[in-house]
């Protein structure tokens, strides 16, 4: 009986019928690709963002305006929220109920924790990298020192380009001597409060000065680090960022009166 069955007659069928997946395919790339240009545009308002937080370039308090940055940059309220909402995760921006996003004005207490925390966690990094490091490590971090001694220092409103230059030269020494811990996620927390104490450091506008002799700090540091003397490296460390706390303290205290 199935020999004369009747074969159905064709139908016309239209070419999203007869071609299912490639017509699925299509709207996925688009998709894909506007998710991809939004992602990026995320990440450069990020950037951007932070690293303007980092050079001191917001006063204390200055509030974030989602439809000026939608204009000036040319994104989307989405993107500039999503952005915003990345720096207040890592401490970098305050966001405030009914209030949105502003710089953080930080307190005396919240000073000292950052410090405190700070020192912990780096402490702990750099003794971690003196025991796992090789000579590459090490030759990095007499690198980054010799990079950072050389590099004049000024203040932001004095000279931007040599600030910056500094500044970047700072944050790559202290993250060379914490290179070698071998941990992630204790690499990005340290990350994480070091950005915190640059932004405190950078809004106080700390001058140089006979009182402290910041380049010695560093030296000291690395030679100690370079020797795998430890105790010595975490001691002088822990200084070096008290000194800073200090520093920070007594600026904002005169800024204030």
């Amino acid at each position: 009986m199935y020999a004369h069955a009747r074969r159905p007659a064709p139908c016309a069928v239209g070419p999203s019928l007869r071609h299912p997946t490639r017509s699925r395919e299509r709207p996925r790339r688009s998709l894909v690709a506007r998710t991809d240009g939004a992602q990026t545009r995320n990440q450069d308002l990020y950037l951007e963002i932070r690293r303007n937080l980092l050079r001191g370039s917001f006063p204390a308090g200055h509030r974030f305006k989602l439809s000026a940055l939608c204009a000036e940059l040319g994104v989307s309220v989405s993107v500039a929220r999503e952005a915003l909402t990345r720096l207040a995760e890592q401490g970098l921006v305050a966001l405030e109920p009914n209030k949105g996003f502003s710089v953080p004005t930080f307190t005396d207490a919240e000073i000292d924790d950052v410090a405190f925390v700070r020192k912990e966690v780096e402490s702990l990094a750099v003794r971690r990298s003196i025991e796992k490091g090789g000579i590459e490590w090490e030759a990095h971090v007499v690198a980054a020192h010799h990079q950072l001694s050389v590099t004049p220092n000024a203040a932001l409103d004095e000279d931007p380009e040599a600030n910056e230059l500094w500044t970047s030269a700072h944050r790559a020494f202290h993250e060379a001597c914490a290179a070698a811990c071998g941990s992630p996620r204790l690499l990005a927390f340290r990350t994480q409060l070091y950005d915190q104490s640059e932004v405190i450091r950078q809004m106080a506008k700390l001058r140089r000065g006979k009182q402290r002799d910041v380049a010695g700090e560093h030296a000291e540091i690395a030679e100690a680090v370079v020797a795998r003397q430890a105790d010595r490296a975490v001691q002088l460390l822990h200084a070096h960022i008290e000194r800073t706390r200090r520093s920070c303290l007594d600026a904002w205290g005169a800024a204030q009166t």
